[in-house]
């Protein structure tokens, strides 16, 4: 070797160390807190390179994604991850999270059974399972559920608001209202208990309430499909055809834009409804 190589390598130092699974696991949760959107995704991208099957990993991945609601790459990570660990309660329930973030809540609702199985009353299973269950009508399954979560954390809004729905669902106006109310107390303008108030309303011939509580879900979570089709009902009582068919209308391309992204899914995951099996 020359001696200006070996002088420019003497210069030069000890190369760096190659970078570890775990310092770039901090790394990327460090810059999550920062609001780094982009350096998490590729510090966890370099993890996931080095260590393809690491259980940390996929995990980390799964909950960055589901934390920026892309529920297809957290599919991508979580279904490696339940079927090499199937007895976790967690990862069900993240992939139960992730169903239903894209819109399959016959699959959300089937990963969260399996998640309450193998993790007993935990809130937000039990939570997220009752919203599930909802969204498909079952609403005499998802109110037991939803009642033990709230005996769990008696100020959780997320239970109150899905409870109240279960309960509107059902016909028990008093209680679905008195729990609506309690949420909105806990966290004003919450889109899920001003839906319940708005449907209540509805039901009790209490039209321009319930048009006004529709509005402010709507403005709370302007994706939900469901408060766009009660608002068109209300619009409708209230003679306000104009409004009533714009709503249908936004109720409609709504509907038809959550088939489609749960039929992207599919596609893009490989995943059927019911998600990954037992």
């Amino acid at each position: 070797m020359s001696a200006p190589l070996l002088l420019a390598l003497a210069l030069a130092g000890p190369a760096p160390p190659p970078e570890s699974v775990h310092a770039l696991l901090q790394r990327a949760h460090a810059q999550a807190a920062r609001k780094d959107a982009a350096g998490a995704g590729a510090s966890l991208q370099r993890a996931r390179e080095l260590a393809p099957n690491s259980e940390d990993v996929l995990l980390a991945g799964a909950q960055f994604f589901l934390g920026r609601r892309a529920p297809v790459p957290a599919l991508r990570l979580l279904e490696p991850l339940t079927r090499m660990n199937p007895t976790v309660g967690q990862y069900r329930y993240l992939l139960g999270v992730a169903l239903l973030q894209a819109g399959d809540t016959a699959g959300a609702a089937d990963a969260l059974r399996e998640a309450q199985r193998l993790e007993k009353d935990h809130p937000r299973t039990l939570v997220a399972l009752g919203l599930a269950l909802n969204d498909r009508k079952l609403f005499e399954e998802a109110l037991p559920h939803l009642e033990r979560a709230l005996e769990l954390e008696p100020s959780g809004v997320e239970a109150l608001g899905a409870l109240a729905e279960a309960e509107a669902g059902l016909g028990r106006t008093g209680p679905a209202e008195e729990h609506a109310r309690r949420a909105l107390s806990l966290r004003a303008g919450d889109a899920q208990a001003s839906l319940v108030l708005g449907t209540v309303h509805m039901q009790q011939e209490r039209y321009a309430e319930a048009r006004a509580a529709l509005e402010q879900a709507i403005a709370a979570e302007p994706g939900s499909a469901k408060a766009y089709y009660v608002l068109s009902l209300a619009c409708t009582r209230l003679g306000d055809a104009a409004a009533a068919r714009t709503a249908v209308e936004t109720y409609q391309r709504k509907l038809k834009e959550r088939e489609d992204a749960v039929e992207r899914v599919r596609q893009e995951t490989g995943l059927g409804s019911g998600g990954v099996k037992p």
